[in-house]
């Protein structure tokens, strides 16, 4: 009888472990997935773009004498005609040496979602290439948007939107206009990290759908115009004012 008892205990204790191992299990993937699913807003990093699709990249490299934890970067001084002018790095300890890489693309990169307003005025991304991404408190850019790309566009200068890539979808940035000249207009914006980023006008996309259906709606209504005024013609000719 004790050996039954025994056995039976043992058996419990061997179910209790195999529910504690799956238990553990299950909980283990569900912190795998909710670290992935942080990487892949907050702390998205934008991968390099392949050649084919930049239009211009710069590359900065700064060595700092005296660590600081603010870093003001003048782009202008690395190339001229790069659009975006500056940029101000705030970091959560001292560093000495900050590298990275902005690309102006020439159409969106095929694993990011287009934004959701048109017209797209440009893509570009900024890549931080010295492993700095978590020291990162505070971007500051400041770039430049020529009038008469706004003007092509139709898209008025109080219209501009500017959106950072969360690694799922855009998410729309700070904007302020800080200057102007003959040429250009300079707008600055705020983010927490490189990234990919759009410019856009702030006109909503329409879906696919609302084609065909305003093509519908147009045709019916010449078709009834066409209806209504055949009919009226018909009574005219039936019934003849009489003077």
């Amino acid at each position: 009888m004790c050996l039954h008892v025994g056995t039976l205990n043992e058996s419990s204790q061997k179910l209790s472990r195999k529910r504690y191992n799956k238990a553990g299990t299950v909980l283990a993937l569900l912190l795998v997935l909710a670290s992935f699913c942080r990487s892949a807003g907050a702390d998205y990093f934008s991968p390099a773009p392949p050649l084919s699709n930049i239009f211009n990249q710069t590359s900065v490299s700064v060595a700092l004498t005296t660590p600081a934890t603010t870093v003001y970067i003048n782009v202008t001084e690395y190339d001229a005609q790069q659009i975006v002018k500056n940029i101000t790095v705030d970091f959560s300890e001292p560093i000495t040496y900050v590298g990275l890489v902005i690309d102006v693309l020439k159409d969106k990169p095929l694993i990011v979602n287009a934004p959701n307003t048109v017209p797209v005025i440009q893509y570009y991304d900024i890549r931080f290439l010295t492993g700095l991404g978590d020291k990162i408190t505070n971007v500051t850019i400041v770039f430049s948007v020529e009038r008469a790309t706004l003007e092509n566009e139709t898209v008025a200068e109080g219209d501009l939107l500017h959106y950072q890539y969360d690694g799922s979808k855009f998410d729309s940035c700070r904007l302020l206009k800080v200057d102007e000249d003959e040429i250009f207009l300079f707008f600055e914006t705020e983010t927490k990290l490189g990234s990919c980023f759009a410019i856009t006008g702030s006109a909503v996309s329409r879906s696919w759908w609302h084609f065909p259906v305003a093509i519908a709606v147009t045709t019916l209504l010449a078709i009834v115009g066409i209806y209504v005024y055949r009919r009226d013609r018909l009574n005219r000719q039936r019934n003849p004012v009489r003077t």
